[in-house]
């Protein structure tokens, strides 16, 4: 490869080449600074998308903690081997619960007399099998699964007019040594089926080896309930496990008791630990948040003595976005009762620390949570709060209104009618007239009701507040800052990044002048060198006359 020309030394013994590099060099500095602002910006919107990152696992961490670590309970059982019957619960209100279980619900079933090798035919034709909902399907064997085995993967294959799977499935038990086998036909499920049936049937085609005409039979159970005793009341249910008698507890009978006068005594309790543990990892995400924002706002002091300055150092808007954070993390909920019995989370335990960040008192938490659960989850959960019983808050949006709602439920000409009275967002009185199908009325997209639902019963009347959660502000907060709008952090990157692609292109027409200049400057000193080339030529001849 040819190497770069040198005009170093030719004739007129003036190093160019550094001239050159030297004059280019200082030309190239408004490019330099160029580059290093891209760098710089660079850094700032890596910086910019991590504090976004933070924000949306704070967000997480919020949602997490309104969704399970406010439901987690803890249950203690008088029986620790849970012989007869076990529970778990979630979101449950505390409570003592005792159980005596009198018999447990059994499957229908039917088993097959006719003993035979699982690849023996059973006859060709249509099984039709109607289960303990009234439903039935079809099973269709020819010649390509014509054996006990190939029927008991039909029909567990196999769909109803619904195109539901049928409720009874299929399987081969060996009972001889050796290898005969009897088809077992089970419900999926335990308890009796629809208007009480106890058992299902199946038809089977002429000729078939299952079929009675050819002395095969079906020896039949049937299902049934389970029988239990709950809190002094009996009950039945046509499953083992119960979830529909206390809101929030699965009971599992595990076993019929012969002595019914004793129970087995489950103590419900709220996790007090599982809720801190998740209120924890808050305070972590918001102070990882936080970090990464000092980190990059302050000065660095290097190991020459010089200092770096961070990219958010003097930048009042991402100055702005975190306080914007704290403030609402820290903050109360909007539109809260004044009667709350907690009104931020400085009340429950949180406090803000002198370096910025947060910290939670696990004690004074514990205490409050102790004393009003449902004080505290309604601090960053939406609630609600009416002064009537026959109307109930169900849930609102980010977009509900929080300002308070008068209201008037009655029946008129059939139809659940509700006036619902209150301030809309510009501040003009709103009235807004609902109808109810089912008991609730549901506040209509585009008002300042959207997202509203509560149920009601004629003659209702009274004044609704609703509150808007931390966590549902922390995460329209999120979200406007992810947007691409001056301001956001959405967008601080993007005009990082058109400022970017404006100094390229300027970058762009810097290096194509300095590659004009250097080989302008080349030329240049090139004929420098071949004047004085051929001056000292003609010297020299000059002085051999």
């Amino acid at each position: 490869m040819a190497s770069a020309i040198s005009f170093q030394g030719l004739s007129t013994n003036l190093p160019t080449d550094q001239l050159v590099a030297a004059i280019i060099n200082q030309q190239s500095q408004p490019m330099v600074r160029m580059q290093t602002q891209q760098s710089t910006n660079n850094t700032k919107a890596t910086a910019l998308q991590t504090l976004s990152t933070d924000l949306t696992s704070l967000n997480v961490a919020l949602d997490t903690l309104t969704m399970s670590g406010f439901q987690g309970n803890t249950v203690t059982s008088s029986d620790s081997t849970n012989t007869f019957v076990s529970a778990t619960a979630s979101g449950a209100a505390a409570g003592q619960y005792d159980l005596t279980v009198k018999s447990l619900a059994t499957r229908a079933r039917l088993v097959s007399s006719t003993s035979m090798m699982p690849n023996s035919a059973v006859g060709t034709g249509n099984y039709v099998i109607t289960d303990m909902a009234g439903k039935t399907v079809t099973v269709t064997i020819d010649a390509t699964n014509n054996s006990l085995a190939g029927l008991a993967a039909a029909i567990n294959g196999a769909k109803d007019q619904d195109g539901n799977a049928s409720d009874v499935n299929a399987t081969v038990i060996q009972t001889g040594a050796d290898g005969t086998s009897q088809l077992v036909l089970s419900a999926n499920n335990p308890g009796t089926g629809k208007n009480g049936a106890t058992t299902f049937s199946i038809q089977m085609p002429a000729g078939s080896t299952l079929d009675p005409g050819n002395a095969g039979t079906f020896t039949s159970t049937t299902a049934s309930d389970s029988d239990f005793i709950l809190n002094g009341v009996e009950m039945h249910r046509n499953s083992n496990s119960i979830s529909d008698a206390v809101s929030g507890v699965t009971f599992n009978l595990n076993q019929a008791q012969t002595d019914l006068t004793k129970t087995t005594t489950f103590t419900v309790a709220l996790d007090q630990d599982a809720a801190a543990k998740s209120l924890q990892n808050v305070v972590d995400k918001y102070n990882a948040f936080y970090g990464d924002y000092k980190k990059n706002a302050g000065y660095t002091q290097n190991a020459d003595g010089s200092v770096t300055t961070g990219v958010f150092n003097m930048d009042m808007t991402v100055r702005n976005i975190v306080n914007m954070v704290s403030s609402t993390l820290m903050g109360s909920p909007s539109g809260l009762s004044a009667t709350a019995p907690y009104s931020s989370v400085a009340s429950i335990g949180m406090k803000t620390n002198q370096d910025g960040t947060i910290s939670l008192d696990t004690t004074a938490f514990k205490t409050a949570y102790a004393a009003n659960s449902k004080g505290v989850t309604d601090l960053f959960n939406n609630s609600g709060t009416s002064t009537s019983p026959l109307l109930s808050y169900v849930s609102s949006g980010s977009k509900t209104t929080n300002s308070p709602i008068s209201y008037s439920v009655a029946n008129v000409n059939g139809v659940l009618t509700g006036t619902f009275n209150y301030k809309g967002s510009d501040g003009t009185d709103q009235s807004t007239q609902l109808t109810s199908t089912d008991g609730y009325f549901y506040g209509a997209s585009g008002t300042d009701l959207q997202g509203l639902i509560v149920s009601a019963s004629d003659g209702a009347s009274g004044t609704l507040n609703v509150s808007t959660g931390i966590s549902r502000l922390l995460q329209d907060l999120n979200y406007s800052l992810k947007d691409n709008t001056p301001g956001n952090i959405g967008g601080l990157i993007s005009d990082l990044r058109t400022t970017n692609s404006n100094l390229q292109l300027r970058i762009n027409q810097q290096q194509d002048f300095l590659a004009a200049s250097k080989a302008s400057l080349e030329k240049l000193y090139s004929n420098l060198e071949s004047t004085v080339g051929q001056l000292q030529s003609a010297g020299q001849s000059l002085s051999g006359i």
